[in-house]
């Protein structure tokens, strides 16, 4: 026979359970059913243009870009939410929860998942002609010699590469033919042994340092405070590390006495937010500035994807 003590308690726990397993799929249902409402897709729609559309992320109406496609593939909602909420670790994909709400995450993901021949595309104006713009070809790069292809800009490159306005610039860390900051690689040698295409990849991808003097070291200091960023030197009695928490980075000598701890971090203190602060032609300038050197052609759109 049960104690007074558990007829009581179930008496009040039960009611909450019920409670918040109806609450949990009323949640479910009113979800579902903003995923399938028109409006909401179309908002998601006109953020994903805004965010998402350009050709080297996913690409017009999430058909693929220079990154994969998203649409049309069966992809389950709580994951797509999962990876615009917190992003993709190793990819270019940032975590969108810092950025925008979570119901615009919800609108995007409402877009995603809807049918791509039944639905507006990620193009704002693609819908405003016939219904035949409803359905959005998979994103092509321009062919060559087309009025719509884009050719590199040395010149553009060059004081992209150097541009002091911006924080993150490519010379605050590195040095090109004897110009810059040596805090990571000397891409003159970069630029002799990759090509167009890795040298893209490497701007937009954060990757993990090879090279032990490149190192991401967190040097804990006595007092709580701590130094992320790249050593310089160091001797008996003092570290130098190039800070890098915030661009440019600032050069700081450590007394070792006032260190407890040093760690090293796998990941490279490059930003990884290139693909968003760059547009396309930006970057494939950068790339034809970086190539100059080693070849007299052009760099083109298509060599960035080859």
């Amino acid at each position: 026979m049960m104690s007074v003590e558990r007829i009581l308690k179930t008496a009040i726990l039960l009611p909450l359970l019920v409670l918040a397993f109806s609450s949990d799929r009323e949640g479910s249902a009113q979800t579902s059913e903003k995923l399938s409402d028109p409006q909401f897709i179309a908002d998601g729609a006109k953020l994903f243009a805004t965010n998402c559309a350009n050709a080297y992320c996913h690409g017009t109406g999430g058909l693929g870009g220079g990154a994969p496609q998203l649409r049309d593939r069966g992809i389950q909602p709580a994951y797509a939410f999962k990876s615009i909420s917190n992003g993709i670790s190793g990819t270019p994909m940032p975590a969108f929860k810092s950025m925008i709400s979570e119901e615009q995450i919800w609108k995007l993901v409402a877009f995603i998942v809807s049918d791509a021949k039944s639905t507006p595309s990620s193009n704002p104006g693609a819908d405003a002609g016939s219904s035949s713009t409803r359905s959005t070809p998979p994103t092509r790069l321009p062919e060559a010699g087309s009025p719509a292809s884009s050719v590199g800009d040395e010149k553009a490159g060059k004081a992209l590469f150097f541009d002091s306005s911006r924080p993150k610039n490519c010379s605050a860390c590195h040095v090109f033919n004897g110009e810059g900051t040596a805090i990571g690689p000397d891409l003159s040698a970069a630029a002799a042994n990759k090509s167009a295409r890795d040298l893209f990849l490497s701007i937009i991808l954060s990757r993990d340092v090879i090279e032990s003097r490149y190192a991401t070291i967190m040097v804990l200091l006595r007092s709580g405070d701590k130094i992320t960023g790249v050593k310089k030197e160091e001797d008996a009695e003092s570290i130098k590390v190039f800070d890098t928490t915030e661009l440019p980075a600032v050069l700081r000598t450590v007394q070792k006495e006032n260190i407890s701890k040093i760690e090293f971090v796998k990941d490279s203190v490059m930003p990884t937010d290139y693909a968003s602060s760059y547009t396309i032609k930006q970057l494939l300038d950068i790339v034809t500035f970086l190539k100059s050197s080693q070849t007299r052609s052009r760099v083109m759109l298509k060599d960035l994807f080859q």
